[in-house]
């Protein structure tokens, strides 16, 4: 179970840059001025994944709109929230946040 549960993680936190990678490889040659602007948008991508621990759904709530206002007021936003479910019961949740993912 404890590899499973690695597994995961490591695919949200790798899977999001081995697309970029990919997309980047198969991309047309850049200006100068292009590679400039990616690496900017490069440098700007940030995610960060937490896990909430918690069964009673209502506690588990409250934990999340907690978390989510903790986040929001230092500039992140969500962008994905996945259950995570031991034996079939509800046992937490993964939250990840994106901060910064447009080019300015």
């Amino acid at each position: 179970m404890r590899a499973t549960y690695l597994f995961l993680v490591l695919c949200i936190v790798f899977l999001p840059s081995l697309a970029t990678t990919a997309a980047l490889s198969n991309a047309a040659p850049l200006l100068p001025e292009s590679l400039a602007a990616r690496s900017e948008i490069a440098t700007n991508q940030k995610t960060h994944t937490v896990f909430l621990e918690e069964d009673d759904p209502q506690k588990l709530t409250e934990l999340i709109n907690l978390t989510n206002n903790e986040y929001a007021q230092k500039g992140w936003s969500v962008f994905a929230i996945n259950s995570y479910l031991h034996n079939g019961d509800l046992d937490g949740v993964f939250i990840t946040y994106q901060k910064g993912l447009t080019a300015k």
